[in-house]
């Protein structure tokens, strides 16, 4: 118990407000001092000095070298870049470096774009760390642009990263082969040698899982295996080390070496691992629980396997204190720490191994619950039946198959063998990719929470501690149970007691998408999507990305709590407004799509619209202006253009008129002036509050004329940050100020936000939370 109190104090010390976090420390402390035992509490006393002590040398430490105006000044520096920090991705050199300048030194995290191919080749092939002198600038890492998404800030201020540097041109460049850089190029070494095995698939497995290399399984996979309920199997990848040390221990023993030695040998093997592997978060778990039970061996102390996990938690976040925000951290610690402390009771199951395997990863999956829902918004029930499946696999078989591939490709590089055991492994590892992909496309297997507010997760947190309470006291309370069944169905059923609606302008980049949430979220509506723009480049420069913009989207819309969208609207077939239209469909249930008549003419729009209704059995209804569509009680869509079948262009666009909280909208799509000069004639006394200013600002749109004809109280611009375009317009915005016009811009604020449904309303942005 006593090394819990680290978390409490550790939230607190970030977030002095946090009752959840005060609550539980005092119930900590309640707890500790009830059981009067005076040991217990002088530990307890240790830790939380330790803990603020942790925190102030964090604070104390966690400043950047550089003042902004000195970032600002650095135009020429040192880098020092280790290729194992590193990614290579299409013409794109990014990753963690040590940079110098103005005798000051920090970590940064730079950006680089390759110039040529054999510059590409140069780099991949890289063993030494690089000493290079480049031409830079300087930048603040950005911080979430939409609620709930990836926050770069956060994740780079958990490793003390505070500039974001591109290097614009390389001056000088060579290796460090000083003897502190070998660590490094050996590990670097196994990383080139294992892509000489004669199997991609199985090089990517035994790189992220052995090796901690964690881009090198391809994201459409990993979110098959999150989808499914699976992604823990990465995010505590330090499980092989536990099978590694048996056969290890097993091995030494078989060749008559004493336990003494084998102890002191296992633990220079830890040692070394951890160097190699870079000490990943689940790896550095493992090893270091697994270093302290050995340590306690070979000093003739015994030490229960959970008090060296616990000693683990305590050095981990004392170390960082940051870390324990991570999702790979929660699910890492959560997960072991479930294991540690639910293995004993388990062995006394009276049960086959099958089904005391299921009731174990039914609590994992219970246990990793609140964590996945909190980071990834919905959570799959499969995960308690293919867990087992999978754990098998890669316990049995999979772990097993990869040490030995190591090995051989180590010591016997051009054996035939090499060829038959990668054939072997990636027709498992295919196998195991296939039923992880169709499992995630069962529509009913997935369930999305969003992010409920806190109370909704520590009934949640509640129930769970009560339920392995029981778990540990051998009882069989269904009172447990039933709380945790009610306190469940709250959580998923959050949003829908939430009397409060919302309109969303999503930050998608160069695009647009405006999601539209009534009150106790009886209709969600999405006007556009957004999507990626894409420019033609040789096939070495092209880019994998993690998460496209399609999957973005999805993501933002779950985090809101929307389990299907009832009506999608496209305001013409430009990509950047339709661009991420397939992938919404196959991340969310539509009911309906609704576009412009004649937009179907576009012939890769009309293949996405024919995709749509074959195979996610979409309606879809072609619109002309001065229609009613009725989305809900009291809740109309007045569509006022186009008033003739076009081609899907800007001119075509749907125009939606309508009412939410009390002010008038205008969406207009991409209209440029001349349907501008069409509206005007057609609807005299068209006003409005809200204006979605056309074309995301572009000088074509927003005439003067038009702007005096609808009269607006406030105007909304979806643009891209630094888009090549220029938008919005200096022009436009010009105007939008002479007339008083507040302005919202999704390219300085990221998301805007506005809330209805009281008596009040209010204006949020995500960037810099003005209302």
């Amino acid at each position: 118990m006593p090394a819990l109190l680290v978390f409490p104090i550790t939230i607190i010390g970030f977030d002095k407000n946090n009752y959840f976090a005060w609550l539980l420390l005092i119930v900590m402390f309640v707890r500790l001092i009830l059981m009067q035992e005076k040991s217990l509490n002088i530990i307890a006393g240790a830790v939380v000095i330790a803990t603020l002590a942790s925190l102030l040398l964090h604070y104390w430490s966690n400043a950047s070298e550089f003042t902004y105006p000195e970032a600002e000044r650095i135009r020429t520096a040192a880098l020092q870049l280790d290729p194992n920090d590193m990614r290579i991705n299409g013409d794109l050199l990014t990753g963690e470096a040590l940079l110098q300048s103005e005798d000051k030194e920090e970590t940064v995290y730079f950006y680089y774009t390759i110039e040529t191919q054999e510059e590409k080749f140069n780099w991949e092939q890289q063993r030494f760390p690089q000493q290079v002198v480049a031409t830079v600038r300087l930048e603040e890492p950005e911080a979430e642009r939409n609620l709930h998404q990836f926050d770069f800030e956060d994740y780079l201020n958990a490793k003390s990263i505070h500039w974001v540097v591109t290097v614009e041109a390389m001056q000088f460049r060579s290796e460090d082969r000083s003897f502190r850089a070998w660590p490094s190029s050996i590990r670097r070494s196994i990383i080139l040698m294992l892509e000489k095995l004669p199997a991609v698939q199985t090089t990517d497995y035994i790189q992220t899982m052995l090796f901690n290399q964690s881009h090198a399984i391809a994201g459409d996979t990993l979110d098959a295996y999150r989808g499914i309920g699976l992604l823990h199997l990465f995010s505590i990848s330090g499980m092989h080390i536990q099978l590694l040390l048996t056969q290890a221990r097993f091995i030494l023993l078989r060749m008559k070496v004493s336990h003494e030695t084998t102890n002191k040998l296992l633990v220079v093997f830890l040692l070394a691992y951890g160097v190699l592997t870079g000490w990943g978060i689940g790896v550095f778990r493992a090893i270091c629980t697994h270093f302290i039970l050995l340590m306690g061996k070979i000093t003739g102390h015994r030490i229960e396997a959970k008090d060296a996990f616990a000693l683990t938690v305590m050095i981990v976040v004392l170390y960082n204190p940051l870390l324990i925000y991570s999702a790979s951290f929660q699910l890492s610690y959560l997960l072991a720490g479930v294991l540690y402390f639910v293995a004993p009771v388990s062995s006394e199951w009276e049960m086959n191994g099958l089904l005391k395997d299921v009731c174990l990863t039914a609590l994992m999956t219970l246990a990793s619950f609140p964590v996945v829902a909190y980071h990834f918004f919905e959570v799959s029930w499969l995960g308690i039946f293919v867990n087992v499946i999978f754990s098998f696999f890669f316990s049995w078989l999979l772990f097993p198959l990869f040490w030995l591939l190591f090995f051989v490709v180590l010591f016997f590089p051009g054996t035939p063998l090499l060829g038959l055991l990668c054939t072997v492994s990636d027709s498992l590892l295919t196998l195991l990719e296939n039923f992880a992909g169709a499992a995630a496309d069962l529509d009913f297997a997935s369930l999305v929470t969003g992010r409920p507010p806190a109370v909704y997760f520590a009934l949640v947190w509640i129930a769970l501690i009560l339920l392995l309470l029981s778990v540990e006291k051998k009882q069989r309370d269904i009172r447990v149970l039933g709380f945790l069944m009610a306190a469940v169905g709250l959580f998923f059923f959050a949003h829908q007691l939430d009397p409060s609606g919302k309109v969303v302008m999503l930050d998608v980049g160069q695009g647009d998408a405006i999601l539209i949430i009534t009150p106790f979220h009886r209709r969600a509506v999405l006007i556009d999507t957004g999507g990626m723009l894409t420019f033609e480049k040789e096939t070495w420069q092209v880019r994998e990305t993690a998460t496209t913009a399609g999957e973005k989207l999805v993501s933002i819309i779950k985090a809101e709590g929307v389990k299907k969208l009832d009506r999608v609207f496209l305001t013409h077939a430009d990509q950047d407004h339709v661009g991420s239209l397939r992938e919404l469909a196959e991340g969310l249930p539509i009911d309906a799509v609704y576009f412009p008549k004649g937009a179907e003419g576009n012939a890769a729009f009309a293949a996405v619209l024919l995709e749509l209704q074959s195979q996610h059995q979409v309606g879809l209804f072609p619109l002309l202006g001065k229609v009613d569509l009725e989305i809900d009680a009291d809740f109309v869509f007045h569509i006022l253009a186009p008033l003739a079948p076009g081609e899907g262009g800007n001119e075509d666009s749907l125009v939606i008129q309508t009412s939410i909280g009390g002010l008038d909208w205008l969406f207009t799509g991409d209209l440029g002036e001349e349907g501008e000069e069409v509206l005007m004639r057609t609807y005299p006394d068209l006003k409005t509050d809200v204006l979605k200013i056309g074309h995301h600002g572009s000088a074509t749109s927003s005439s003067e004329g038009f702007l005096d004809h609808v009269q607006p109280e406030l105007a909304l611009i979806s643009a891209g940050k630094q888009n090549r375009y220029g938008h919005p317009d200096a022009q436009i915005l010009e105007r939008l100020e002479l007339r008083n016009i507040p302005i919202f811009r999704t390219d300085r604020q990221g998301a805007i936000h506005f809330l209805y449904g009281s008596e009040e309303t209010e204006w949020r942005t995500i960037l810099e939370n003005k209302k």
